[in-house]
């Protein structure tokens, strides 16, 4: 694993954003999740298979599988990873690494904390039959699928 982003400090948060990270899912992913979602990237190896949102200006955060590496990234118009955040040589290191994040810890990869960074819930709609990078999509996923979500 090559971490080319630092991770946001806990201590570096507002007493505001410092409230939200409390209520964050520390749930890890799980193994099941992280597989299922390592074997998707795998079938379609480049920008557009990745998990990513789409839309105008800062989408958050995306993850692809570019030039035999498993990358976390920032995506802009749609585009990523540019710049990469994180990346993997392999894939059990990127699975052992998936399976043991949460939606907390998530939320302090990046330079900006909790803007559109990967959840649990977006790994689901990644893995969704339906799914598409574009915003309105994933706005009624989560609409459709998730009425009590955060």
């Amino acid at each position: 694993m090559e971490l080319l982003i630092p991770k946001i400090e806990i201590e570096s948060l507002t007493p505001k954003e410092l409230e939200i990270y409390k209520h964050l899912n520390q749930s890890p992913y799980g193994m099941a999740l992280a597989t299922q979602v390592t074997a998707k990237l795998k079938k379609n190896p480049n920008e557009s298979g990745g998990l990513y949102l789409s839309h105008r200006d800062y989408c958050g955060h995306g993850i692809y599988l570019l030039r035999n590496r498993f990358c976390l990234g920032i995506v802009n118009d749609g585009r990523g990873p540019y710049p990469t955040i994180m990346s993997f040589d392999h894939s059990h290191e990127f699975i052992n690494w998936l399976a043991s994040e949460n939606d907390q810890s998530m939320a302090l990869y990046g330079e900006r904390f909790n803007n559109q960074t990967i959840s649990k819930i977006r790994l689901e709609w990644y893995l969704d039959n339906a799914h598409s990078p574009i915003w309105n999509a994933y706005c009624t996923y989560i609409r459709e699928n998730h009425r009590s979500a955060e």
